[in-house]
């Protein structure tokens, strides 16, 4: 039988955390048995669409599917979504109240109204196929490229700048923005842009490759990058607050980072994620071994937990998502779900999930 290593933290009497390589025992399949203590998300209601899902978004209220150049959008599970229809393949959606842009493989990014059906507003040929969601700003919206660009659109779609990293190709995460500063994760840099210009306003190295999307809060822009760790940085100058370095996170290969009040937790595809201090960057917690997280972790501060999704189908474990104990690490509910191809979604306190399969969870919690 193949020997499994698994990685273990252990902190000296000075306080410094150090990686140590030990046997891991056998894997357990995940049981679908909530623990008996903690919160239990239980699920409210479960649409199957019969289509494979391609891209997904939602609100506290209702949820949007694609499905090649399909759109449907779920306002109640027991009523009839309402289906749109587009001139090409959805490769993103960003849903609202009363709309939904999608963003399209011919070029555009195309608003609809979820009422009607119909087409309110239509970009021009942004150069290159957005890919992912159009992501709001404060002032309009964002559309990230398959050629590497990042464009700013106005309130109307209407081009307003574009960006492409110096060194070259940016990395394989989205563009975000926060306030007035657009922040883009590079191949291995960091950059914040003016909104209104593009123009960049700071850049700051952060690892050898696979710097992935920020989160910003508290006027802080936290990253990570495989060979750089976790790094903070004041969001409005670029200047450096504190740094958590590979000796101690390890050369993950990281999946996402987001903040949850006080903590800040990252997740890689190794399996491993960390909770760190958002002032100090003193280490809190880490849980390794849970298997590959696909997503970024979601931080759900009003019920105290980090949402995970773990999808590991070369190591035979089903795809589930758990609630990780901000305060300790420890499992407080898991629930099996089907294998994704788009993100969770948080919207207050309901949990949305759509599976590749083609069924959409929505859980409340209990």
């Amino acid at each position: 039988m193949q020997v499994r290593l698994e990685t273990k933290w252990k902190r000296d009497q000075q306080g410094k955390w150090t990686r140590v390589e030990v046997q891991a025992p056998p894997r357990k399949q995940p049981s679908n048995n909530t623990p008996k203590t903690g919160l239990i998300p239980g699920v409210t209601f479960r649409v199957r669409t019969g289509k494979v899902i391609t891209a997904f978004a939602a609100t506290s209220s209702h949820a949007s599917i694609a499905n090649g150049a399909s759109i449907s959008v779920y306002r109640r599970p027991d009523t009839r979504p309402v289906q749109l229809a587009t001139p090409s393949k959805v490769n993103g959606l960003f849903l609202s109240l009363s709309s939904v842009l999608a963003s399209l493989a011919d070029g555009h990014v195309t608003e609809y109204d979820t009422s009607t059906g119909k087409v309110r507003l239509v970009s021009p040929d942004l150069g290159g196929i957005p890919v992912g969601p159009p992501v709001a700003t404060s002032d309009g919206w964002l559309a990230n490229l398959d050629t590497g660009a990042v464009v700013g659109l106005s309130p109307k779609l209407a081009p307003k700048w574009r960006f492409i990293a110096p060194a070259g190709t940016l990395g394989f995460q989205p563009a975000m923005s926060v306030g007035r500063g657009v922040y883009v994760p590079g191949e291995s840099t960091l950059y914040r842009l003016d909104m209104t210009s593009g123009l960049v306003n700071w850049s700051v190295d952060l690892g050898d490759r696979g710097c992935v999307t920020p989160t910003v809060t508290a006027g802080l822009a936290i990253s990570a990058a495989t060979g750089g760790g976790i790094t903070c940085l004041d969001a409005a100058t670029g200047k450096r607050r504190w740094h958590l370095g590979p000796d101690v996170t390890g050369s993950s290969t990281w999946t996402g980072i987001t903040a949850a009040g006080m903590h800040i937790v990252a997740a890689s595809q190794q399996g491993d994620v960390v909770c760190v201090s958002r002032e100090t960057g003193r280490m809190e917690w880490v849980r390794t071994g849970i298997g590959r997280v696909m997503f970024p972790p979601i931080g759900d501060v009003k019920h105290g937990c980090a949402v995970v999704f773990v999808q590991d189908t070369d190591a035979g474990i089903p795809a589930e998502v758990l609630g990780l104990d901000l305060r300790s690490g420890r499992t407080l509910w898991r629930a099996r779900v089907g294998n994704l191809d788009a993100a969770p979604v948080l919207t207050g306190d309901r949990l949305w999930i759509a599976s590749a399969t083609g069924t959409i969870y929505a859980f409340d919690y209990g």
